[in-house]
């Protein structure tokens, strides 16, 4: 029985951390496809979105605004699928400290707006309420979220894994004659063994002929050659 349990922790060892991946992974991209969802029917929207943050410079302000629900829904689509999981998820810590750092920004610089992480944001009224610690405290779970993919990317359902599996060359007709058995061990391959240690001990007795036993293998080797 205590073997049983020790077979099934074991497993579970295994399955546990591919499970978790897996779970990150796809939550992670189910979030990206959201927030890129939301913006990229609204381009305006965006663009008042990043000038209210009112850290770039405006020239960069509509590029940013434009490119962002793209690289949000392209994130998604790839950690859904498990393809290029590790970058993924690096890209996405990244995007979710700059996210974190801007609403921090925002909130220290005394101003009212909303970060559009799931809309089209912008400058609230002064009668409208701030979310800024909802948002921080979401967008940091996201971050660890994250990283915790970076570092165990190796999930279950992954584009990644059948990309990365070992193949095995197949096998030739006279190979696999010595090698159809599921463990490697076949009778030919025994006897194989055998006759080659018996070439070993032959050897010996030609080179040390006062050896124990070495005048039975000569006589044995006589008598084949006869």
């Amino acid at each position: 029985m205590s073997s049983e349990t020790a077979s099934v922790r074991g497993r579970a060892a295994r399955v546990l951390p591919r499970l978790t991946s897996t779970v990150l992974r796809v939550g992670l991209g189910l979030v990206w496809l959201v927030a890129g969802a939301l913006k990229i029917g609204d381009p305006d929207g965006m663009v008042r979105s990043v000038r209210a943050f009112r850290i770039l410079p405006e020239s960069l302000v509509d590029p940013v605004a434009y490119a962002v629900p793209f690289v949000e829904i392209a994130l998604g689509v790839l950690l859904i699928v498990g393809l290029a999981v590790r970058l993924g998820a690096v890209v996405s810590g990244l995007l979710f400290a700059v996210y974190t750092a801007a609403i921090i920004s925002a909130a220290a610089r005394g101003l009212r707006i909303d970060c559009g992480c799931f809309s089209t944001g912008g400058d609230l009224t002064a009668e409208a309420p701030t979310h800024y610690t909802q948002e921080i405290v979401r967008d940091s779970a996201l971050l660890i979220a994250s990283a915790l993919l970076a570092r165990w990317p190796n999930g279950f359902l992954a584009v990644d894994q059948l990309l990365t599996r070992p193949t095995q060359p197949p096998l030739d007709d006279d190979e696999d004659d010595y090698l159809g058995s599921t463990d490697g061990t076949t009778v030919e391959k025994d006897n194989a063994a055998a006759g080659t240690a018996q070439t070993d001990l032959t050897a010996a007795a030609v080179a040390d002929p006062d050896r124990p036993g070495a005048g039975t293998t000569r006589a044995g080797t006589v008598g084949k050659r006869r």
